[in-house]
């Protein structure tokens, strides 16, 4: 439920209540296990279903002044039947004098309830044991700066932004590969988790109806993996972007590339196998991928080819242990990078028109 009105011409208020509920009905059927060091075997049946109802309310105040300045205050209070009541404030501040320039500023903080066996499902295809340790819902602290230009450049605009958030985790839930080699195990990390994002991108029509875009995007993530604080594992430390894209005169015509850069990470700490090397590099390394299209167009409907992962880039090992799939070295979580090569494609669009 939502009431919303404005008080003057530069002051709005916006109350509201809401009711989420969540169920997951879930079903996991374990390996087999020995009663009792026994010859008689009895299959594990997992059931876990999560209920959760969540009544909130919440008020929002918001000044403007003349479309140049404005500023939003908000706060929530919800009360989960699982986790109890919590608040989630928030501001956020937007500066715009002119069509130049363009500035903003937020915080707030923000609650998540994990459902692991849900999420993280696909850690089920390892060959180590899952571990989901007692749970709490997710709680962070974010903010954010942006900052947009509309620069003239000779006859045409330069556009460019850049923003940097910043997350403070009080609690987060995470997968430790590092702290048992047996074992991938979900957990709370505590007030020692953290995320810094920094992005500026670009574009600019270099000649007529032919666009330019370059972004660039530095990733610092920390946790605590094996019990102490490192970088997040399988989390790339930046990545770039180009692209191109260009329209012939009568619009028949169009051609598009995108080159994408894709920096290196951190793998979770390799372990030595049986014959006494380890089981993967402790590092991977960047990599770019190109893709590029060619569309004809028509009155009523478009041809278009192109291709993908041009450059042909392939992960070297993205299944570790392949060759026992029942082996507790039996990996197939740890995928950084593309798995096939390069892919070409050819389509059709029709426009239907109004139906």
């Amino acid at each position: 439920m939502l009431f919303e009105t404005d008080i003057t011409e530069m002051h709005n208020i916006s109350l509201g209540l809401s009711l989420n509920y969540d169920y997951l009905g879930q079903r996991i059927d374990k390996d087999a296990h020995f009663k009792d060091g026994t010859t008689e075997i009895v299959p594990a049946l997992f059931r876990l279903n999560e209920k959760e109802t969540t009544p909130g309310a919440y008020a929002q105040y918001t000044f403007d002044l003349h479309h140049k300045f404005t500023a939003m205050a908000g706060v929530r209070v919800d009360h989960s039947s699982l986790y109890g009541t919590f608040v989630t404030p928030r501001v956020h501040l937007k500066w715009q004098p002119n069509d130049i320039i363009g500035l903003r500023v937020s915080a707030g903080k923000g609650y998540r309830t994990v459902h692991p066996y849900a999420e993280y499902n696909y850690l089920l295809a390892s060959g180590r044991d899952v571990v989901v340790r007692q749970l709490d819902q997710e709680a962070a602290w974010n903010y954010g700066l942006n900052a947009s230009l509309n620069i003239p450049v000779g006859q045409r605009t330069l556009k460019v932004n850049a923003e940097y958030y910043y997350t403070d985790f009080d609690n987060q839930v995470d997968i430790d590969y590092d702290a048992d080699r047996t074992k991938i195990i979900i957990d709370n990390v505590r007030g020692r988790s953290y995320s810094h994002t920094l992005q500026i991108d670009a574009s600019y029509e270099l000649i007529k109806r032919l666009t330019l875009t370059a972004a660039y995007r530095r990733n610092i993530v920390k946790g605590v993996y094996g019990g102490k604080l490192t970088d997040k594992p399988l989390t790339g430390k930046y990545k770039g972007l180009f692209t191109a894209s260009y329209k012939t005169p009568l619009g028949i015509w169009q051609f598009d590339a995108t080159f994408q850069l894709n920096g290196g990470g951190r793998m979770p700490t390799p372990y030595q196998k049986a014959d006494g090397t380890p089981s993967w590099k402790p590092t991977y390394n960047a990599f770019g991928q190109l893709s590029a299209q060619v569309t004809r167009w028509f009155r009523h409907f478009s041809v278009y080819v192109g291709g993908e992962n041009l450059t042909g880039y392939r992960q070297e090992t993205p299944i570790f242990g392949a060759s026992n799939p029942w082996g507790r070295d039996f990996e197939p979580t740890l995928v950084w990078g593309p798995m096939s090569g390069a892919m070409g494609y050819v389509g059709i669009r029709i426009n239907i028109g109004r139906m």
